[in-house]
């Protein structure tokens, strides 16, 4: 196997901004994260920095494993690219979470309104740093 490190480090860095951009509209202005602190029994709190700052690492370290990934499949259409980001969600994201959940006893809800989000934000970055080359 072969994996080819060679990325667009440019759709990289505009993949983890569209994936934080994601998270704002979709937790802040749609208000699914209120939502999800009721769920919790939790008091609604707006990120500081450090919860920015985290994000922003995760958009770019997450987009730069698809990138790997899809150069090294040789994903090259809209098609591949949805594939990916469904896979990388389902085989990732999706099922540690839904282990968290489990474990932690939460409501199954919060896995539904966050693998929303992810899903969305998988497909997104994974067509981004496809099509983008």
């Amino acid at each position: 196997m072969t994996v080819n490190f060679g990325v667009n480090y440019l759709a990289i860095l505009v993949a983890a901004i569209a994936a934080v951009a994601i998270g704002i509209v979709y937790y802040g202005v749609l208000g699914v994260g209120d939502r999800q602190s009721q769920m919790l029994g939790a008091s609604p709190v707006r990120p500081g920095p450090i919860q920015g700052a985290t994000g922003v690492v995760v958009g770019l370290v997450n987009a730069w494993v698809i990138a790997v990934l899809s150069l090294s499949l040789g994903a090259a259409s809209i098609i591949d690219a949805i594939s990916l980001g469904a896979l990388v969600w389902l085989g990732f994201g999706a099922t540690f979470k839904a282990a968290q959940v489990a474990f932690e006893r939460r409501p199954w809800a919060v896995w539904i309104l966050q693998s929303i989000h992810d899903l969305i934000v998988e497909i997104i970055v994974a067509s981004i740093v496809t099509l983008w080359r």
